[in-house]
């Protein structure tokens, strides 16, 4: 990592091997940023309030961080401060001195939409992308110099982001997020490198899956901007690949972004990302049955979200045919974790959200159905989806009448969703909070609220 100047050109840069400092290099060690605030300060002649104001904490806390009486324990706020105060991430024990922020500032996700649905819209309708275009969007990419590369080459690309997605599933992105920034940072400077032509779209394709994965683990752990910001690499590299499979993962890459956009509350941007997926399909192989499915999914959660039922009913029509025509023999490398379960999960999910918008029973009940076969298949290798769905369970459970079972459902939630690092999964515990809201004169409810709300906080 290059040190930087934190003042935006108003001081001197820290020394370059300011962080060495014995004393500092043990500080950051133990996550005790104590020392390293007040060291800073005094290089800098900065107050408390000029401190916070950079890093983006009041007075109040750097006074208690400084004098011990506070930690930071949360990964955004830590990651935030290195990369503010350019410390070398291999001295927190990040894997690789990888820093994981962009360059988009945190918020940006309202300003910069527009922009970011304009570029989208680009790509997905077939504008030329320059690669060092793409680069761009990730400056840490830098050029290594011209390579040769040949089929191992790109074959361990694609093995390493297999890797990162199993891990992910297992146990979600907290742990492994960093590592695949880095991967991709180092991958991107091969476009330039030399490779048979033949295998040019194959190299391309590995790079734009790679982005994807990182795009979503990016989502996983709440860094929004970034997870565009990789994904309009991933899109704009699939969309200029000339690979068979281009147009299937730019497809797939635009659900991930519609997922993304549900998340965030915002079914009209998701429901639009939706129709750029099914228009990268036109004049272009057919696309496969999964990420077909996937984006009628995405429609069916955004209807429901919004309280069209009808419309919400049409989608999964869509959803149900497409995936009763997944093989699972021959499905496509990002597609390859939608078997049975998750399918029924998914499903289930989407009568979870419709019961949720329009109280009605029926929907929840059919979410159970669904839900409760699905989570009690996951297992170890899928702990981050049973994570995902058990709090839609255990709501799904509530809205149906079952509240006994919704609270006992309710506490596994909990532990599932604690014991995988993923700050996407405690989405779900906040949404059942809020359903268990009406039913809180029950002992057992009263419980749960009172654990789910020390579990978010």
């Amino acid at each position: 990592m290059r040190h930087h100047d934190v003042t935006g050109g108003c001081g001197p840069a820290l020394p370059a091997a300011f962080y060495d400092d014995p004393q500092l290099t043990a500080a950051l060690a133990r996550l005790d940023f104590g020392p390293v605030f007040r060291r800073v300060s005094a290089e800098k002649h900065w107050s408390q309030t000029v401190l916070g104001g950079l890093l983006g904490l009041d007075q109040a806390a750097i006074s208690k961080i400084e004098n011990g009486r506070r930690r930071l324990t949360e990964a955004t706020i830590i990651i935030r401060v290195a990369n503010v105060l350019g410390i070398p991430a291999g001295k927190l024990g990040f894997r690789h001195g990888v820093t994981v922020e962009l360059t988009g500032q945190e918020g940006s996700w309202v300003e910069q939409r527009r922009d970011f649905m304009d570029q989208v819209a680009g790509l997905a309708f077939g504008v030329a992308v320059d690669p060092h275009r793409l680069m761009a969007l990730f400056p840490q990419a830098e050029p290594t110099g011209t390579r040769h590369l040949g089929a191992a080459d790109i074959e361990a690309i694609e093995q390493a982001t297999v890797g990162y997605v199993r891990q992910d599933h297992a146990e979600g992105s907290g742990m492994i997020r960093d590592t695949a920034v880095f991967h991709l940072r180092s991958t991107l400077p091969l476009l330039d490198a030399q490779v048979p032509a033949e295998l040019r779209p194959r190299l391309m394709i590995a790079i734009a899956w790679l982005a994807t994965i990182t795009g979503w683990m990016s989502f996983d752990v709440t860094q929004h901007d970034a997870a565009r910001q990789f994904w309009l690499i991933g899109l704009g590299l699939a969309r200029g690949s000339e690979h068979p499979l281009g147009s299937d993962l730019s497809a797939f890459l635009l659900y991930d972004m519609a997922a993304q956009a549900r998340h965030l509350d915002r079914p009209d941007e998701a429901l639009k990302l939706v129709h750029f997926g099914e228009a990268v399909a036109v004049g272009a192989p057919a696309l496969s049955p999964s990420t077909a499915g996937l984006l009628a999914r995405a429609a069916a959660s955004a209807h429901a979200v919004r309280g069209d039922a009808a419309g919400c009913d049409r989608a999964l029509g869509q959803m149900q045919e497409c995936f009763a025509r997944i093989d699972l023999a021959t499905r496509l490398p990002w597609g390859g974790y939608l078997d049975d379960a998750t399918l029924a999960a998914l499903q289930g999910g989407v009568h979870y959200a419709l019961a949720q918008s329009e109280g009605d029973p029926a929907a929840a009940s059919r979410a159970v159905a669904l839900l409760h076969p699905a989570v009690n298949h996951f297992g170890p290798d899928r702990a981050l989806a049973r994570a995902i769905h058990l709090p839609s369970l255990a709501g799904a459970h509530a809205l149906a009448g079952d509240v006994d079972t919704a609270v006992s459902v309710g506490h596994q939630a909990i532990d599932a969703v604690t014991s995988v690092h993923s700050p996407r999964a405690y989405a779900g515990l906040h949404r059942l909070h809020t359903v268990l809201k009406p039913l809180h004169t029950s002992p057992g409810v009263a419980e749960l609220r009172e654990r789910l709300t020390t579990t978010a906080t």
